[in-house]
C-alpha cells in the first residue's frame, strides 16, 4: 500500500508572514510591517492546494494510486490564558449537549480542509492516479477536552506548589482514548479501500 499521511493546523495561528514562491502573500497578525494583513483560512487552503497539486503533478503516470488521506483540524481546548492554573483542567469529555455546534475558527479550518480534500478528490479521479479522502475528526476531537496532558507535559508541575504562571498543553493529545480513536477510523478508511480493489 502507498499511503501520504497529511495533518496539519495550529501552526497557521502563529504570527507569520506568508510567502508564494519569491512573491509575499500577505501576513497574520504582524504589526509593525508593512505588509496586508490576511486571515489565516486562506493560507491554511493555499496550503492544502499547493501541497495537493504537487502530489498529483510528482504522481505523474504511476501505475499504482497514491491514497492521500487528510485529518481535518483538531481543536485546543484552552479555558483563559495557556500560561495559567486550571486552563486545560477537564478530567472528562464533553457530553455532545454541551457542545453541540463547532466553535466558529474550529468549524472554518474543518470546513476548509474538506473543501481542498473534495476539489482535489476530484481532479484525483480525473487523472486516475490519486485518491483523495478525509477522516474528519474535529467534531470526536471537540468533545475530548480530557485527552491533553494539561500542565503534566512536565512532570510534577505543582512539586513546588501553584505558580503564578504554569505552562499547559490543551492541543497536543496524550491520553487514551482520542488518538486511539482517530487510528481506528483511519484503519477502516485504509480497509475499505483496499475492499475496493480486490
Amino acid at each position: 500500500m502507498d499511503l501520504v499521511v497529511f495533518s496539519i493546523g495550529h501552526w497557521y495561528l502563529l504570527s507569520a508572514v506568508y510567502f508564494y514562491g519569491d512573491k509575499v502573500l500577505g501576513c497574520h497578525s504582524c504589526p509593525g510591517l508593512n505588509y496586508t494583513e490576511v486571515g489565516f483560512y486562506d493560507v491554511y487552503g493555499k496550503a492544502f492546494e499547493t501541497t495537493f497539486k504537487t502530489i498529483l503533478d510528482r504522481r505523474g503516470g504511476g501505475k499504482d494510486k497514491l491514497d492521500v488521506i487528510v485529518t481535518t483540524f483538531s481543536p485546543a481546548h484552552f479555558e483563559g490564558e495557556w500560561d495559567k492554573y486550571g486552563a486545560c483542567a477537564k478530567t472528562k469529555p464533553y457530553d455532545a449537549k454541551e457542545k453541540e455546534k463547532l466553535e466558529w475558527m474550529d468549524a472554518e479550518m474543518r470546513e476548509t480542509s474538506i473543501k481542498q480534500v473534495s476539489i482535489a478528490k476530484k481532479e484525483g479521479h480525473e487523472k486516475n492516479v490519486v485518491r483523495f479522502e478525509a477522516v474528519d475528526v474535529t467534531k470526536l476531537a471537540y468533545l475530548r477536552p480530557d485527552g491533553h496532558p494539561g500542565p503534566y507535559m512536565h512532570p510534577f508541575p505543582f512539586a513546588n506548589g501553584i505558580q503564578e504562571r504554569v505552562q499547559n498543553d490543551c492541543v497536543h493529545w496524550c491520553l487514551p482514548g482520542p488518538i486511539d480513536t482517530w487510528n481506528e477510523i483511519l484503519m477502516q478508511v485504509m480497509i475499505k479501500k483496499m475492499d475496493k480493489l480486490r
